[in-house]
């Protein structure tokens, strides 16, 4: 689930904007408390979404990071100018294992990174949620970087978000959530280690991490989208943070 970040760098400079969404939604808007808790991981391979825990500190998809390869966080500055704040340390979950979560089998998604310096510009850290698993039929607001449509890189790098729905039976390793029947609508490209949000106790919270998706036919996208669930891992991230020197 990765674009290069030659290509989207070139975008941002170009100041492109995007007409649609993460696959079927919504552009977020500036003022949208999410907007300031999102950013973009990048490395050699492409990029990703995280959320903001910290100063200095990301949750994101174990698989946006794992490995020996420089990564960073990208934010936008003025005039769409990207900064680039590179990663000097990393927590990725134990029961993370590329081979499970390449086979949608049992994969804890997750890890939380810490930049050299502040992230700044306005960031603020999200709330984790604290209760159970979502129920099924439960509404979701999803959120990432990703193109607003499978296969259209001049699309990605901005913001955008879409309403979904959890389906099947939601465990303490994957919730999987998708949008109205027929509708092209959930994670793509670049949305990895995007946050999901939902309400707990009238405000919003990240109550899950994207970790992969599916689509129709030969599509990749725009079916299901696979989550990780935060509640029933918080204990491990609150340990991650306190590792990385966050509190």
């Amino acid at each position: 689930m990765h674009w290069t970040f030659r290509a989207l760098a070139a975008l941002a400079l170009a100041g492109t904007t995007p007409a649609a969404a993460v696959i079927g939604g919504a552009p977020v808007p500036d003022g949208d408390p999410v907007a300031a808790q999102t950013v973009i991981i990048t490395g050699g391979q492409g990029f990703c979404t995280g959320a903001v825990l910290g100063d200095r500190l990301v949750l994101t998809a174990a698989h946006c990071v794992a490995g020996n390869g420089r990564i960073a966080v990208l934010i936008f500055g003025p005039g769409r100018q990207p900064l680039i704040n590179e990663i000097v340390d990393r927590r990725v979950h134990p029961e993370y294992r590329q081979a499970d979560w390449q086979a949608r089998r049992t994969a804890v998604d997750l890890a939380v990174i810490r930049t050299a310096q502040p992230i700044g510009h306005g960031r603020r850290a999200a709330t984790l949620a604290a209760g159970g698993l979502p129920a099924a039929g439960a509404s979701a607001r999803l959120v990432g970087f990703g193109p607003s449509a499978e296969g259209d890189g001049r699309s990605a790098g901005t913001l955008r978000s879409a309403a979904l729905t959890v389906t099947g039976r939601p465990s303490s390793y994957q919730v999987r959530l998708t949008g109205p029947a027929g509708a092209t609508l959930g994670a793509c490209t670049g949305d990895s280690g995007g946050p999901v949000y939902a309400s707990e106790s009238g405000r919003s919270v990240v109550s899950g991490v994207v970790s992969w998706t599916t689509g129709r036919g030969s599509a990749r996208c725009g079916v299901l989208t696979g989550t990780v669930p935060v509640a029933p891992h918080r204990r491990w991230i609150e340990q991650a943070v306190r590792g990385l020197g966050g509190s």
